[in-house]
């Protein structure tokens, strides 16, 4: 019987290339591949990181919206009065001069209540109970409050927004102070806002609570603007993120305080 020896070549041919391994064109086209693969999965977890950076940084941002909104709203409806200065450093609010009026933008408002007058006195002279405070912290080169995000001293400009409050019931204000020069009731002391103010040390700015993580003025550079003398109004940009990232969102908000 005559057999072909077709097989037996071919079965050679195989083990052949078997040995010889992969080509250096399939090695340079499956490095291609998996180049662009890798590629491909680099680019979706940066897009996927950064989206939920982004989604964090605006989720930041519309707690601090409700967080001010809420507080100012609160303060507001039932302080006796306001007081916009261009700063909360000394130098900018030191002396009732330094009052901002009417159309007038500044970064360090105050809310004043009235407490109730003393038994058999008048209505018109009443002590100061409590003051409310916000204002954009002045940047410092030195200052020891630090960016949240970046973990460095904020810049000029984009600085965080801070709450203090004192009142006499706190224990942080003094009784019997009057902002009236006459017709005091016995006990009470003449004074002037501008002296029951904190003071600016920077110890004592760390102590005061921050409402919004980082602002920026957009009225004039300021945050807040004297409308008519009558509402403020809160005009400014809040910010998060960091030099590489960042998300930023406009908010406009208008108070007016009881009287």
């Amino acid at each position: 019987m005559i057999q072909s020896s077709h097989p037996v070549r071919f079965r050679r041919r195989l083990r052949g290339r078997a040995a010889a391994g992969f080509t250096m064109m399939e090695m340079m086209i499956s490095a291609s591949i998996m180049g662009l693969l890798f590629g491909m999965l680099v680019k979706f977890q940066y897009e996927s990181l950064r989206s939920m950076a982004l989604s964090t940084d605006k989720s930041i941002i519309n707690k601090d919206m409700r967080t001010v909104t809420s507080q100012l709203s609160d303060d507001a409806r039932y302080a006796n009065f306001f007081v916009l200065y261009s700063g909360y450093a000394v130098a900018s609010r030191n002396s009732a001069s330094l009052e901002l009026g009417q159309a007038n933008s500044g970064d360090f408002v105050v809310f004043v209540f009235y407490g109730t007058p003393p038994s058999g006195g008048s209505f018109n002279v009443r002590p100061v109970s409590e003051i409310v405070g916000y204002y954009r912290a002045p940047y410092q080169a030195n200052q020891t409050t630090l960016d949240p995000i970046t973990n460095q001293p904020t810049s000029l400009g984009l600085e965080p927004v801070r709450r203090f409050d004192i009142s006499v019931a706190k224990g942080t204000l003094a009784a019997n102070q009057y902002l009236e020069a006459s017709g005091l009731p016995t006990g009470g002391t003449s004074t002037t806002l501008e002296a029951l103010l904190p003071d600016a040390a920077q110890a004592t700015i760390d102590t005061h609570t921050i409402v919004v993580q980082l602002a920026q003025g957009l009225s004039d550079g300021c945050l807040f603007h004297n409308f008519w003398g009558k509402s403020i109004m809160l005009n400014g940009q809040i910010v998060q993120g960091n030099n590489y990232l960042s998300t930023a969102d406009t908010y406009n908000f208008t108070i007016s305080p009881r009287g």
